[in-house]
């Protein structure tokens, strides 16, 4: 049968993460989303797992190894559950957990993470105890020092999944992020951003308010591009970019600006993607000033063709200046995500 997969992705993103996961794979065949829930995406594939590594906004790959269907809130299910794999059959997993660069030995250490999302006459505690003396009893090595393999189980509704972790942990992260600085976006979240924007070979990128430069990195590992721009008010974000983005991403270039007031032409730029201060230490009339004003010089470089994508948690205050510039932006589509225990607003903004 062909391998059963899951993602997990930021919450609000499941719909961007499966259009990548089509564009992706489906020209190659062998691919089947099956299943689509808050935070993961189910898919079958029978090409190389070590493909799937490369998805960029997903913030982890499973293989999944078990599916139960039918759990019952019974604790009777855990003992079905346990049951199930005795002279149950690893060695094909095994070996696509190994083409996908997972190392581990004939005695192989495990550790469980468990997660349910619906309420069952046991703990959640309970479910991981389970899984793990059914491993041990395979003959596996139970330990939270560096296991080789890292087993997920999951309930959603009355469907359990027990899986194997095949990402690397830095998967989310990126290893390109040498420098941070506290308000510097996740690079799956900078993707999907980005992804948005409907990237084209012949784009002028810009993000005025770059940090540490994730968004830039993430457009220029997105496909061709013209040229891309990136600035910032604060001159540690500016040595941050410089640090994390890579030669290789030319033609590019960085300023120490003030978005308010870009010295840029008008309608020489084809996309804006930001990550918009949130402004938790600053004041209403603050933001609203520079919202303001950064929405003014948008209207005066992004092109009559352009694309606009904005991240913010003060939505009401985004859209109250958009109405009064209906002449210039509308918002096409926006919609919430879950970042770092905040509900930030994402608005694809294009011009009248």
């Amino acid at each position: 049968m062909t391998p059963l997969y899951s993602i997990s992705v930021c919450g609000g993103l499941e719909k961007i993460a499966l259009e990548e996961i089509q564009a992706r794979f489906h020209r190659t065949g062998g691919l089947k989303v099956v299943g689509r829930g808050p935070k993961r995406i189910l898919f079958r594939y029978s090409g190389d797992a070590e493909q799937l590594l490369s998805l960029r906004a997903a913030e982890n790959v499973f293989l999944i190894i078990r599916v139960f269907r039918d759990m019952t809130r019974s604790r009777r299910s855990l003992t079905t559950l346990k049951k199930s794999f005795k002279r149950f059959d690893f060695r094909p997993y095994l070996e696509i957990c190994r083409n996908a660069g997972v190392r581990f030995r004939n005695r192989i250490s495990f550790r469980v993470t468990s997660r349910m999302s619906t309420r069952h006459n046991f703990r959640r505690i309970d479910l991981q105890r389970a899984v793990e003396e059914a491993l041990v009893s395979c003959g596996w090595y139970l330990t939270n020092e560096n296991p080789a393999l890292d087993v997920w189980v999951e309930i959603h509704g009355d469907e359990a999944h027990v899986a194997i972790r095949i990402s690397p942990l830095r998967m989310a992260q990126r290893d390109y992020k040498q420098a941070h600085i506290p308000t510097s976006l996740k690079p799956t979240v900078a993707y999907s951003l980005v992804r948005l924007s409907n990237p084209q070979r012949d784009d002028v990128f810009l993000d005025a308010m770059c940090g540490a430069g994730t968004i830039l990195i993430e457009r220029a590992y997105s496909g061709r591009y013209r040229y891309l721009l990136g600035g910032d008010v604060l001159p540690e974000a500016i040595r941050a970019a410089q640090q994390n983005i890579s030669r290789k991403h030319r033609p590019r270039q960085l300023f120490l600006w003030d978005s308010r007031s870009l010295p840029l032409a008008q309608w020489s730029v084809d996309k804006v993607v930001c990550n918009l201060p949130f402004g938790e230490q600053r004041n209403d009339a603050d933001i609203s000033n520079l919202y303001r004003l950064f929405l003014n010089e948008c209207g005066r470089v992004l092109k009559p063709t352009g694309r606009m994508v904005l991240l913010t948690t003060r939505q009401s205050t985004l859209e109250y200046l958009l109405k009064q510039r209906e002449s210039v932006f509308k918002i096409r589509q926006k919609f919430r995500i879950n970042l770092l225990g905040l509900k930030p607003w994402v608005n694809l903004c294009l011009p009248y």
